[in-house]
């Protein structure tokens, strides 16, 4: 007979403020400590007197307990002999954390912790936190000039009289409000001629990667994609057994020429031709016209997301590259999440007519549209105005930072970084000595609360030379120079700058 539990029953806590009854809490933790493996089966339990007088509970507490217990198969009473644990677990111990097996996973599973591990080495998402002082992430937006005030009367407006349609599960392509403010907005924007039947929301771009993964690729197809490029859209689309034949970028841009000298056949191409992510370059005109032209040719689809498109200081956009497409191979993504704010969780696909009811009949088998009333919001907020207000200030506002923080950088550390503005985005290329690892710099900066991304993470060929990203969004002109500092005292402590 195994010894009884009196012992493991004294760890008992209850709490006699709970509003959980005592019989309940008493009934929960033996049975936590059963399929935890620390009462094993066969174990005896003291008696209900012991108990009582153990932990000043009555008797009809503690029999409560016991019944329910028994009613389930955790304990078993014998007649004469008490009550002991169910033999059913017997063999349940505590087993050491270190014989556990790992978790079978599908080869999809499996493959993209590969590629995150390889991609995403070091990355916390803590480090993502807007608060962090000296955090130069390249995606970190400004939350602190969003017009919450003019959001939260929008959302009241839907929320003080809800309709069954705002409280139901909404439509399949999205909320017809939003996509038809969608498709006015890309129209006047973007130069993009759509109907809002040809837009379907989605939550974010990296859903609309996977889902158009999903519906264009086959295990081992060919893809082209930017190197270095987009690393969360590569991912996506390597996770569906895609083959990454990875293009150069020169100063007009996706090196097609390679692509057509290395794989013509290639199933589909992702590119970020407004504002090449991350190097900032924009594709020609005559590049964009030769990707179509291939599309066309090989029965191929191009995937154009339209990368911080929104933020442009200087000179005028080139039409996005759906706009120039006359023979319906391009699918355009764009996303609110830096716009307006990430945890909106609202993107958007434009998709050739082609491809409407096969992407949304997957999108139906994976899940249903975002929340209706954040579309409803959403939809408000661009129907009123307030969008195009909000874009033209941060403009104003990100342009003006971007040229407080190059300041700062090239006069604290402009003998160490080579780095000159840029014409769109959110971020600013510094580029180091080529005999330093940019990886290794920004795994150490990190360790010293400064948070960067290294070039190298981007690359698959690792063919540039050695730099970091360095985002100015979330910088205010005020603080530009003490975090500037703060990352050339990490950079000396490293050793890279000399001591003055």
């Amino acid at each position: 007979m195994k010894s009884p539990a009196g012992l493991l029953l004294s760890a008992i806590e209850l709490d006699r403020a709970s509003a959980i009854p005592l019989y309940r809490q008493l009934y929960l933790q033996i049975r936590k400590q059963i399929l935890s493996g620390k009462m094993q089966g066969g174990v005896r339990l003291p008696s209900t007197r012991t108990l009582s007088k153990e932990l000043a509970l009555s008797r009809i507490t503690i029999l409560n307990a016991f019944d329910q217990l028994i009613a389930e198969g955790f304990l078993a009473s014998r007649t004469g002999a008490g009550t002991y644990v169910g033999d059913e677990w017997e063999s349940r111990g505590i087993a050491d954390e270190e014989q556990h097996q790992p978790p079978r996973l599908s080869d999809l599973s499996q493959s993209m912790l590969s590629l995150r591990s390889s991609h995403f080495r070091g990355v916390s998402y803590a480090d993502w936190d807007p608060a962090t002082p000296t955090s130069f992430l390249p995606s970190h937006s400004t939350y602190d000039a969003f017009p919450l005030a003019v959001w939260r009367r929008l959302m009241n407006r839907h929320l003080l009289k809800p309709t069954k349609a705002m409280l139901g599960y909404g439509e399949l392509q999205g909320l017809q409000a939003l996509r038809t403010a969608i498709a006015e907005y890309v129209f006047d924007a973007r130069g993009i001629d759509c109907s809002a039947e040809q837009v379907v929301i989605v939550s974010g771009a990296q859903q609309a990667f996977n889902l158009l993964g999903m519906l264009l690729l086959n295990p081992q197809d060919s893809m082209w994609m930017e190197d270095p490029g987009h690393i969360a859209a590569r991912i996506a689309l390597q996770a569906q057994g895609a083959q990454v034949v990875p293009l150069r970028i020169d100063e007009q841009g996706i090196d097609i020429r390679q692509g057509l000298a290395e794989c013509p056949d290639a199933r589909l191409v992702f590119t970020t031709p407004s504002r090449q992510h991350p190097l900032g370059v924009t594709m020609s005109y005559a590049r964009r016209q030769a990707l179509i032209d291939w599309a066309a040719q090989y029965q191929s689809w191009i995937i154009e997301d339209d990368c911080d498109s929104e933020f442009r200081y200087s000179g005028r956009l080139l039409p996005a590259l759906y706009a120039m497409d006359r023979m319906a191979r391009v699918i355009y993504v764009g996303t609110f999440s830096k716009v307006l704010f990430p945890s909106l969780r609202l993107g958007y696909v434009i998709l050739p007519q082609a491809l409407i009811e096969p992407f949304c009949t997957l999108r139906a088998v994976m899940d249903r549209s975002p929340p209706t009333l954040l579309q409803a919001t959403t939809a408000d907020f661009m129907r009123e105005g307030h969008f195009l207000g909000h874009i033209r200030r941060m403009r104003t506002l990100y342009q003006a930072r971007q040229q407080a923080l190059l300041e700062q950088l090239q006069q604290q550390l402009g003998g160490f970084f080579n780095i000159t503005p840029v014409e769109a985005g959110m971020h600013l290329i510094a580029w180091l000595p080529p005999t330093l690892d940019d990886d290794a710099i920004a795994r150490e900066l990190a360790r010293h609360n400064i948070h960067t991304y290294a070039l190298s993470d981007y690359c698959l060929e690792h063919v540039l030379p050695p730099a970091l990203l360095i985002g100015f969004a979330g910088t205010p002109e005020g603080q530009a120079q003490e975090r500037v500092a703060a990352l050339a005292r990490a950079l000396s402590k490293m050793g890279y700058l000399q001591a003055t």
